[in-house]
């Protein structure tokens, strides 16, 4: 299908386009750098592989019915390897900010300034990033979230974190205007009030002329003279159908690959194209995170209220950042360490059972992203959980532990084999001092892929420059999270969006002639 304000398109009668930009994906990337460079006059193509929802009836969080349109593979998508992990994805115009939970966090100081001591990437300059984040922390509405509708969960356990424990910790910022607290973020935002993608900047680019094609996978990369042309794409819903075209294929000047650190190098490795430093698809982080649940005396009302909505960073230094995150009923049951009657009785008790997680930013474990042996669209992602992360993931769980014992808690349930129910001190204390495998670890899930286009300094180690451009391919430019060279420990999409719109400055100046 295709959306462009002020104009209607018969779809039978386009085979062909006339672009200065083509943009494949239409997520945190994709829609920023669309918006920006459709706002300066230049002519912008959006390809998206999933559907354009935005009505409330679109949103009517059913799990069931939210994962299957929302999320690739029903939200099943899972990594290979020690453990395994799950890994949802989104895919529907805004891509994974359409089903994220709307926090908003800037990569920290010393992450930026290891990309420039270590990685060599001097051009990310903190101040400029400062204004950029900024930019896009206006145009989100961007602000903490408001206690009044953060839900009794998120208040008790920062509460307890932060004045009964002496923890640092606080509300988070959210891209969020007159959020109602409906507790289904993930299934995507029935008010509008979060301000993902599919709400903010792709409205804003169609506004400014750019036109949208949705489900129409982009399968090839056109090629001239050392240079990207073009986009060649595939409409799902007509090869679905038989009806003809089936193909829709984008003549531009420059193309930018925004479809995430898992489709983004599939792609590109199936074109067999900007891989001269063997880094495609290498350099997976994923922020592996696990959930605790409390078993409470007192009403807590789940999932009622903002599902991410504070954090504890007392433990950031270390690796392991705490954040509420608080799912449905059905989502809930679904990772619980239970089956029969044991399970029946806690869901019985699910208002009054607490949730919050905690997410590890990697300093040894790394996974990969790979061609699955003749399935073409499908990739083979790889990941091990190992070394001293290991040590971050217990970390997680341990302080989450604490810390809803210390909010009243008769037991918690964690994701840790041996250790799946703990009601006592001495047991948490012989957690605390167990060598754990990665195979201990029952459930993990991980949200913010990133690294598999990795930025540097040199051709030799990294896919593009500090400019988005690849090293191989003039005029072709990745801006998603596959480019963020290292495990960032905070969410990943405020900083997509900033490194997008700085890199729509640099297509603006070679659009324009002035770089070349």
């Amino acid at each position: 299908m295709i959306f462009s304000v002020g104009h209607k398109f018969d779809v039978e009668q386009i085979e062909e386009v006339e672009a200065d930009v083509a943009v494949i994906g239409s997520g945190a990337g994709g829609a920023v750098t669309a918006k920006e460079l459709a706002e300066i006059g230049y002519k912008v193509a959006i390809i998206e592989e999933g559907h354009y929802f935005k009505t409330e009836e679109d949103f009517n969080l059913d799990p069931v019915d939210s994962f299957a349109k929302l999320y690739r593979d029903a939200g099943q998508k899972i990594t290979l390897g020690s453990p395994n992990v799950m890994l949802p994805i989104g895919c529907s115009v805004g891509g994974s900010s359409t089903i994220f939970s709307g926090t908003c966090l800037r990569a920290p100081s010393r992450v930026l300034k290891r990309w420039q001591w270590q990685l060599g990437l001097t051009e990310i300059d903190e101040s400029e990033m400062e204004l950029l984040y900024k930019a896009v922390e206006e145009y989100l509405f961007v602000q903490r979230a408001d206690p009044e509708v953060a839900g009794e969960n998120a208040r008790l356990f920062l509460n307890t974190a932060v004045e009964k424990m002496g923890l640092s910790g606080g509300w988070l910022p959210r891209s969020a205007k007159d959020c109602e607290g409906f507790g289904g973020c993930v299934l995507g935002c029935p008010s509008g009030a979060k301000q993902s993608m599919n709400v903010s900047y792709i409205p804003g680019a169609l506004e400014a002329g750019a036109q949208l094609y949705t489900r129409c996978r982009a399968e090839r990369i056109m090629v001239e003279n050392g240079r990207a042309a073009g986009v060649d794409a595939r409409f799902l819903h007509m090869a679905e159908t038989g009806e003809s075209p089936r193909r829709l294929r984008v003549n531009s000047r420059v193309v930018i690959l925004a479809g995430g650190a898992i489709y983004t190098p599939l792609l590109l490795l199936n074109q067999g194209i900007c891989n001269s430093s063997g880094m495609v698809g290498k350099n997976l982080h994923i922020h592996p995170s696990l959930a605790v649940v409390s078993e409470m005396d007192r009403y807590i009302g789940n999932p009622r209220g903002i599902p991410q909505s504070s954090y504890v960073d007392e433990f950031e230094a270390d690796g392991v950042m705490l954040e509420g995150g608080t799912v449905a009923p059905s989502v809930h049951a679904m990772a619980l360490p239970y089956n029969g009657r044991k399970h029946r009785e806690h869901m019985k008790r699910y208002p009054y059972s607490g949730v919050f997680g905690g997410m590890v930013s990697e300093a040894e474990s790394e996974g990969s992203v790979s061609l699955t042996p003749r399935i073409k669209w499908r990739p083979l992602v790889k990941y091990n959980l190992k070394g001293i992360d290991l040590e971050r993931a217990k970390l997680a769980v341990t302080i989450m532990a604490r810390i809803w014992f210390a909010a009243g808690a008769r037991k918690v349930i964690t994701p840790i084999k041996g250790y799946k129910e703990i009601t006592n001190p001495q047991d948490l204390r012989d957690l605390e001092q167990a060598r754990l495998v990665p195979e201990d670890f029952t459930y993990l899930s991980a949200f913010h892929p990133m690294g598999t286009c990795r930025m540097g300094a040199s051709p030799i180690f990294s896919v593009v420059k500090h400019t988005c451009e690849t090293w191989d391919l003039k005029n072709m430019y990745i801006v998603d999270g596959s480019i963020i060279p290292t495990a960032l420990g905070v969410n990943p999409m405020l900083t997509i969006a900033a490194l997008a719109m700085r890199s729509a400055g640099f297509i603006d100046e070679r659009l324009s002639g002035a770089e070349e």
